[in-house]
């Protein structure tokens, strides 16, 4: 069996090799080289209409803008990973990058939806069977976010708007998460 390769297309095993590359930038704090590493390999897998590494590139993304403080970029590439996750269904990263979103909309002060997103990520995370599971660095982080929305909107508001993402669809959260816009069901 011969690989797929063609010039800027990266094989599979390439493309996984980089994007490992990339959460080893990130996670030992090189954040401007990951930035680099992860807008190159997302560009390369977008014009070859690749969306499981473009996706967690765009999370990587994601997760750089937080760290560098720049949560409306982080917002955007969450958004931009979960829309390439609606091509391929990869339910535990949905939920994981839903995290991030909820992490990221908590940091630009947009309480409602920073909190639908919480509960949308809690309603996901049971689907795959691990609840919160997430990435364990980020644990702090959902959970000095959640706590400043408990008490910047209270626990009742709080757990209202969580369960309302609760009831919704799994397609539906989806989408809401991807594009933005108003709460579905509110």
């Amino acid at each position: 069996m011969t690989a797929d390769f063609r010039p800027g297309r990266p094989t599979g095993a390439t493309a996984m090799c980089r994007l490992v590359h990339v959460f080893a930038l990130t996670g030992s704090g090189h954040l401007a080289d990951a930035r680099h590493e992860a807008g190159e390999l997302r560009d390369i897998c977008r014009a070859s209409d690749e969306y499981w590494t473009r996706s967690y590139a765009e999370h990587q993304l994601a997760l750089i803008s937080f760290l560098e403080g720049r949560a409306q970029d982080a917002v955007a590439h969450a958004r931009a990973a979960l829309d390439a996750k609606q091509h391929i269904g990869d339910a535990f990263g949905i939920a994981m990058i839903m995290d991030l979103l909820a992490i990221s909309l908590t940091d630009t002060g947009d309480r409602h939806a920073a909190a639908y997103a919480f509960g949308a990520a809690a309603h996901l995370w049971e689907t795959v069977g691990h609840p919160q599971r997430g990435t364990p660095e980020l644990a702090s982080l959902r959970d000095r976010c959640e706590d400043t929305l408990v008490d910047a909107m209270g626990e009742r508001a709080y757990d209202d708007i969580c369960r309302q993402a609760a009831t919704c669809d799994r397609q539906t959260l989806l989408s809401w998460a991807a594009r933005g816009g108003h709460l579905p069901g509110a």
